[in-house]
């Protein structure tokens, strides 16, 4: 297994009692921590035992501060090194309402020197059978279609690639038809489309369930084999491709025969107590591998069942202030909750 996180950055976790617009207000507490989808689904990983490497650009200019913090969690850090500085992810965390907001900052531009040693560094580590899981916004400075070359590289290889992108490169990787898309609602309603997404908004409404299992499909309809649209505290829609079969790609590269989606679960989720719901997709995504990782993945029952455990992964971390923090032992009890109800639900 190999993750993929090629925009990594410093998550600076900002502790106030109340956001005032226009205000000056004082900090309670700020942490600084490594930041990225693949440091949260690394995170999941490790808690459950497992180490997988994680494939990153690090910055020169202040890389050593993150390589550091990386280290001192656990994280096996494989770096390609390019110019520039890390970027921040600001988390403002209001004591009194209990919400989170969170401001990305783009980041220094990568060369395209430096891009080509990450493909580089990515394919010498990929082997077939293997499960490559890429996740996060790409760098500044790489093309929109990065996430495109991943998925090629990924089938070339012969792995198989789960892939967790933002909605631009999203949609330029449909295409190369990756084996798993894992987008939140509001990613796979911009990535289709076209809208931009430097703000999205939280999905509310009695329409969540109907809305992610319409873009699940589309997602599939575009090229996607599998699509898992997740909807928060709602649950998540999966629908997979008729022309799917096998665990493995089987795709020739550059491939963009698409398919049509054959069917479509909807996994419902459990309440919980939420203290941060900040990295629960990339929590969901950890699920999902550890579940492909330990089950041979050739039938769509296989597929379903790493879903739900990413489903009960995801609500276990919005329980712990950290993202990616999961407890075992809590997201196996989640699961059981969640296969109850969802063999109540069935498929459409």
């Amino acid at each position: 297994m190999l993750i993929a996180n090629p925009n990594l950055a410093l998550d600076r976790l900002v502790t106030v009692a109340e956001i005032v617009p226009g205000a000056v207000m004082r900090s309670r507490r700020t942490e600084l921590s490594p930041g990225g989808k693949g440091v949260n689904v690394a995170r999941v990983l490790r808690a459950h035992g497992v180490r997988v490497p994680l494939l990153g650009l690090l910055c020169a200019d202040d890389g050593a501060l993150l390589a550091g913090l990386l280290a001192d969690e656990g994280a096996d850090l494989v770096a390609v090194p390019t110019p520039g500085r890390v970027r921040q992810a600001l988390v403002f965390r209001e004591v009194a309402a209990g919400r989170t907001t969170v401001v990305n900052e783009p980041g220094d531009p990568v060369p395209a020197g430096a891009w080509l040693s990450y493909l580089d560094a990515a394919a010498a580590r990929l082997a077939p059978g293997d499960l490559f899981l890429a996740a996060g916004s790409l760098p500044a400075g790489v093309t929109a279609d990065g996430y495109r070359q991943l998925v090629e590289l990924a089938h070339r290889a012969g792995a198989l690639i789960v892939m967790d992108a933002a909605p631009a490169a999203l949609a330029a990787a449909l295409p190369a038809r990756p084996d798993l898309v894992t987008p939140n609602l509001e990613e796979a309603e911009a990535a289709l489309s076209g809208a931009p997404a430097d703000v999205l908004p939280v999905p509310d409404g009695v329409d969540v369930r109907a809305r992610a299992e319409a873009a699940a499909r589309a997602l599939v309809d575009a090229g996607a084999r599998r699509a898992v649209v997740t909807a928060g505290a709602a649950g998540a829609a999966f629908a997979t491709s008729g022309s799917t079969s096998g665990g493995t790609s089987g795709c020739a590269s550059g491939s963009t025969s698409g398919g049509t989606a054959e069917a479509t679960d909807w996994v419902p989720s459990v309440p919980v107590t939420v203290v941060s719901a900040v990295g629960a997709g990339d929590s969901f995504v950890g699920g999902l591998a550890l579940e492909l990782r330990s089950r041979p993945r050739e039938t769509r029952d296989a597929w379903r069942a790493a879903v739900v455990r990413g489903v009960a992964t995801a609500a276990a971390s919005c329980e712990t202030p950290l993202a990616g923090g999961v407890v075992p032992a809590r997201a196996r009890e989640l699961r059981g909750k969640i296969e109850s109800l969802s063999a109540e639900v069935g498929v459409r």
